[in-house]
């Protein structure tokens, strides 16, 4: 299972003994002032922190008991690959040899390297479980994408932090505190510290970490794979079983099937679902699903619909995502659920149960429904969930979610209850207790929504930083 979180993002999530954001503190390349300068002010101010190693540079050779014992009092090292890897052929990286070029380094050799850094770690500190990150910030080996060929040999790829290097200990703390504002994670990446290079000075350094210690009860400072596995169990009761951060540059086809159609939808919608990268894409951390008008098969807008029927489909549980609606008259935005056994008895036997609706015309509401039968499309129960007067859900990230049980459905937006559906609530058979799956899609018009007028902007976007479903603990 694979993680990924976006510095600064507004994830609501809970941190330890509710502290506002949560800090990673990340060191690259194995250098020797880490160790020298960065490492003991750690251990003043009871700091924990990542070291990703690059396993071939000569501070690992030359000084692995050190780097042992950081490990054996509480330090993570992480997975930097054997050689750092960087992308070469211009100016700016002249110092790229050629036989460490990321350009002419293939899939499979990255492969490679990530398998045999795992081990040399494993020799190293005895953890089975790592973070990576990737050296120079490049994620293509020969021009393809490496990330879905190593995730399965990593718990997280570690997202991307702002520049460091010669930074006063003001202007680090300024940037604690910008990141840290949205009450996600904020992700600072250092390389020399007082010495090697891309350095912060050992007293900018030592004024960040003293600020960290005095703000524990604002700042949750821990290695990025504690912050990842307290993110797996941060939701009390409930188990990660599935997920998709969409950490990497192309759509999992192992969680997720396009579905390409046209025909309405039984809705009278008006884009074609397709599975182009125009409409549906990866990028920077983010699910993008995006619509568009242009003609394509008869219909004059195009845009994607997304399902886990087949792939992951499950019986109870929560399902989680953190999305930002796209907005407009005729935008229709969704996060739902179908019953896996549609294909046999059709809808709206199977069930439906609808996380988040919203239609653009309402810009300050969100839906959550079921519809079965006697109580579908009009006739279905649901309950709305308003923002406070003023504010749009366009405007910014929000977390929907459902907690389905035996009997019960309840539906949250950022943590907030706001609908409960059971057996005595709906007119007709209850018909929730058996698996479904998941699905995203951004619909174009439709009866409900109505239809884009002279108002309504395009291309529209409904970006997706993650989806995940937990199950209760033992």
């Amino acid at each position: 299972m694979t993680f990924f979180a976006l510095q600064g993002a507004q994830a609501l999530e809970t941190w330890p003994n509710s502290a506002r954001a949560a800090v990673s503190l990340a060191y690259d390349d194995a250098l020797d002032s880490q160790l020298d300068h960065a490492l003991p002010a750690l251990e003043r101010y009871g700091v924990k922190a990542t070291f990703y190693l690059a396993l071939a540079n000569p501070a690992v050779r030359q000084r692995m008991a050190e780097w042992r014992a950081a490990a054996q009092r509480g330090h993570e090292l992480g997975n930097h690959t054997l050689f750092h890897q960087c992308a070469g052929g211009t100016p700016e990286r002249s110092w790229v040899e050629a036989h460490r070029n990321l350009q002419n380094t293939s899939v499979a050799q990255m492969l490679d390297q990530v398998r045999v850094a795992n081990t040399m770690l494993l020799a190293i500190d005895g953890r089975h479980e790592r973070t990576f990150n990737a050296p120079c910030g490049d994620r293509l080996a020969g021009g393809q994408p490496y990330w879905p060929a190593i995730r399965d040999e990593l718990v997280a790829l570690r997202g991307d932090g702002p520049a460091t290097a010669g930074l006063s200990g003001a202007q680090l703390i300024e940037l604690v505190k910008e990141q840290g504002a949205k009450g996600g994670i904020v992700n600072l990446v250092f390389h020399g510290i007082g010495g090697d290079y891309l350095s912060v000075s050992k007293e900018a350094h030592e004024e960040l970490l003293r600020f960290l210690s005095e703000h524990r009860a604002e700042y949750w400072t821990d290695t990025y794979l504690n912050i990842v596995r307290h993110q797996r169990g941060a939701k009390p009761g409930w188990v990660l079983d599935w997920a998709d951060e969409f950490d990497g540059d192309a759509l999992d086809a192992r969680k997720w099937v396009p579905e390409v159609a046209g025909h309405g939808f039984g809705n009278n919608e008006m884009q074609f679902y397709t599975a182009r990268r125009e409409n549906v894409r990866v990028e920077g951390g983010m699910l993008v699903i995006e619509a568009r008008k242009e003609a394509w098969q008869g219909k004059q807008y195009t845009s994607a619909r997304l399902k886990t029927a087949g792939l992951m489909e499950r019986k109870y549980g929560r399902f989680e995502a953190r999305i930002k609606v796209p907005r407009g008259q005729g935008i229709w935005p969704a996060f739902w659920m179908l019953g896996a056994d549609i294909g046999k008895v059709g809808w709206p036997r199977s069930g439906e149960i609808d996380i988040m609706e919203n239609i653009g015309k309402d810009p300050g509401i969100v839906h959550g429904t079921v519809h079965g039968p006697g109580y579908s499309g009009e006739k279905s129960i649901g309950a709305p969930s308003p923002l406070p007067a003023g504010q749009r859900y366009a405007d910014d990230f929000h977390v929907f979610a459902v907690e389905w049980e035996p009997g019960e459905i309840r539906w949250y937006r950022d943590g907030q209850h706001y609908h409960t559906a059971r057996p005595s609530t709906v007119r007709g058979d209850w018909v929730f207790e058996h698996p479904f799956f998941v699905l995203l899609n951004l619909a174009v018009g439709g009866y409900w929504p109505g239809y884009p007028d002279s108002s309504t902007t395009f291309p529209q976007q409904m970006l997706v930083d993650y989806v995940r479903v937990y199950q209760r603990g033992e």
